[in-house]
C-alpha cells in the first residue's frame, strides 16, 4: 500500500506544473539576473510595460524594471511545459535616491554625492521633460549631434 502511494506521489509531482516561486523583486531601471534550472524556449511577460526580460542565454535571464506595478512572468521549455513562473514586482527607491512630494506632484532625486534631478516614471510631467531634456542635450553634445 505505501508503494502505491509513493508511486501516485511521484507521478503527480512530474505532471504538476512548476511551482510559483516567491516573487521575483527588481528596481525600477535596474536589472537583475534570474538563474533557471533548466533550457528556456519561450519566455512570457505579462504587461511590458512594467517590465522587459532578455534572454542571456538559455538558462539566464535579464530582468529590467521600467515601471512601478507588478505583472507575471512565465518560462517555457522547448516542449512547451512551465519551468518557471513567478509574480514579477517593480518598485522600491534606490538607497541613493530622494522623492520629494509637493502639492501630489513627485519629484526624484539621485544623491549619490549630491542631490541632482533624475527622471522616473510618475514624476511630475513638467519636471520630467525638464529633466529629460538636459539628458538628451548631454547625449547630443556627447555624440556630436547638433
Amino acid at each position: 500500500m505505501t508503494k502505491k502511494i509513493f508511486a501516485a506521489l511521484a507521478i503527480c509531482l512530474a505532471l504538476a506544473p512548476a511551482a510559483a516561486a516567491d516573487p521575483f523583486n527588481v528596481k525600477v531601471d535596474q536589472t537583475v539576473p534570474l538563474k533557471l534550472n533548466q533550457p528556456a524556449n519561450s519566455v512570457i511577460v505579462g504587461n511590458a510595460t512594467v517590465a522587459d526580460v532578455t534572454v542571456h542565454d538559455a538558462r539566464t535571464l535579464l530582468v529590467t524594471g521600467k515601471a512601478y506595478g507588478s505583472t507575471n512572468l512565465t518560462v517555457l521549455d522547448r516542449a512547451g511545459n512551465t519551468i518557471y513562473t513567478s509574480q514579477l514586482v517593480v518598485g522600491g527607491e534606490d538607497d541613493d535616491g530622494l522623492t520629494i512630494v509637493r502639492s501630489g506632484a513627485t519629484y526624484s532625486y539621485s544623491c549619490v554625492d549630491k542631490c541632482r534631478a533624475t527622471p522616473k516614471v510618475g514624476d511630475a510631467p513638467a519636471h520630467f521633460q525638464d529633466v529629460m531634456t538636459t539628458v538628451t542635450g548631454k547625449q547630443q553634445s556627447a555624440s556630436g549631434a547638433h
